[in-house]
């Protein structure tokens, strides 16, 4: 508690004019939600704050899933939240900080089992014990788009704020596109480093009006996480000052490249040195051993990695997006890619999330790899691009059931797994009942 106030203290004298703080709680969907306080109230969150066990179930509406059995049939009780260390930030909101709060169990000093966030926090602890410590980075893509919708309700890209036209052109890794967007980089840039967001700068990417944030290597698995949740918001705030909107969808345009999200692994010792290379600088077993895990359990973790409807239109033919658990050397159409490096730096890029996952379940899929590879041997690594690869399911009903009959629950506990796919067939069940426009013009006068 003494730590907390401490930081309170600092963050009052750095940020005088802050008078707002929101408190963030983030959903199954990793969508920040919560409630705004006066600052002064700030000191009484070590006693933490009360806030329903049925948020953590909320659906993509903001709706709770009352077939999770943490609402209503429970009483709609209340459990106590506390302040996430080093988490309390300004934000892109002249006047308002935020600060992430995690979950407790009943007791009110236990991490609670079903916050995913938690669940992350005991599996790194867990490879810590091991004398196992991931170091992990992340890529984030979004579009900046028009807040105008187009004449059938579709959405638009953004229109370039210095050609003055709507962007329609690929210009992938276009320098002179970024100064296009100059300032609203610039104000991203600024905000970012206000925040300690540690990214390593934005570029243009697949698609017009698409933009890559990358976030530089950590040992520090839930910051990197939390970080991710920060940059989605900051992002947002930015773009709608500069008139903009900014998505996370998987796949917001039919003909674009979708919004992927990737994450490196390594894994090093206490003394800092990659365990997934031997002292020559060759791979090591323990690389062979988590590349095995990992694509044996990649399959049954897309429902994990792919959390909405549109998750899975990303993983069509020839747009860089795996669609076979598979792994090769620098390579962009597989799912696991090693990228160019050498022995103090060997990683693998876990490349199947779409920008719409919960960083905190990505993560943890990728750490559940670490702590089953000692179930496998390097000889169980298949060769690079193998024809045997097994094809990923790329429909959500498919996913879940495959999720759902996983030995997952291992790593991320069987509870989780279980309330994850109650909460998603609820959703996909929302989905399914509505009728399109589209099936109306194909089948109105032909059916």
């Amino acid at each position: 508690m003494d730590s907390y106030l401490q930081e309170v203290k600092n963050f009052r004298q750095k940020w005088p004019k802050i008078e707002y703080v929101d408190l963030i709680f983030t959903d199954l969907n990793a969508t920040p939600r919560g409630k705004r306080i006066p600052v002064d109230s700030l000191a009484k969150l070590a006693k933490g704050v009360a806030l329903p066990l049925s948020t953590i179930t909320l659906d993509t509406k903001g709706a709770v899933v009352e077939s999770a059995g943490l609402g209503e049939d429970l009483g709609e009780p209340d459990n106590l939240c506390f302040p996430v260390s080093g988490t309390l930030l300004p934000t892109a909101k002249e006047g308002t900080g935020q600060i992430l709060l995690s979950m407790m169990e009943d007791d009110g000093k236990t991490p609670h089992r079903l916050f995913v966030r938690n669940i992350l926090e005991r599996m790194v602890a867990t490879l810590h014990e091991r004398g196992q410590r991931p170091v992990v980075a992340q890529e984030l893509e979004f579009y900046l788009i028009d807040k105008v919708r187009g004449e059938k309700g579709e959405i638009q890209t953004a229109i370039n704020p210095t050609k003055n036209r709507r962007e329609r052109d690929t210009e992938v890794y276009d320098v002179d596109g970024l100064d296009d967007y100059a300032d609203f980089l610039a104000d991203l840039n600024k905000a970012a480093s206000q925040q300690g967001l540690n990214t390593a700068g934005a570029l243009s990417e697949s698609a017009p009006g698409q933009f890559e944030i990358n976030f530089n290597h950590s040992d520090d698995v839930l910051r990197v996480c939390d970080e991710i949740v920060l940059s989605k918001r900051l992002i947002k705030q930015v773009a709608n000052s500069h008139g903009f909107d900014a998505t996370f969808m998987a796949k917001p345009f039919l003909e674009e490249a979708g919004n992927g999200q990737h994450m490196h692994i390594s894994v090093v010792d206490d003394n800092g040195q990659n365990l997934f290379s031997e002292q020559d600088g060759s791979a090591s077993p323990l690389f062979h051993q988590t590349l095995a895990a990992m694509l044996s359990q990649i399959s049954d973790a897309m429902a994990l990695l792919c959390p909405n409807v549109n998750s899975y239109r990303r993983f069509v033919p020839g747009a860089y997006v795996p669609t076979k658990a598979d792994w090769g050397e620098n390579h962009r159409g597989v799912a696991l890619r090693i990228p160019i490096s050498d022995g103090k730096n060997r990683r693998i890029e876990h490349r199947i999330a779409g920008a719409d996952v919960n960083p905190y379940i990505l993560a943890a899929v990728v750490l559940s790899a670490v702590l089953a590879s000692d179930d496998f041997t390097q000889e169980q690594c298949p060769p690079v691009l193998s024809e045997n690869a097994v094809d990923l399911p790329t429909r959500m009903s498919d996913a879940l059931t495959q999720l759902e009959h996983s030995e997952l629950g291992k790593y991320l506990s069987q509870d989780f797994i279980e309330m994850y796919v109650t909460c998603k067939r609820s959703e996909l069940t929302d989905f399914e009942r509505l009728i399109t426009p589209l099936e109306i013009d194909w089948m109105l006068h032909s059916a």
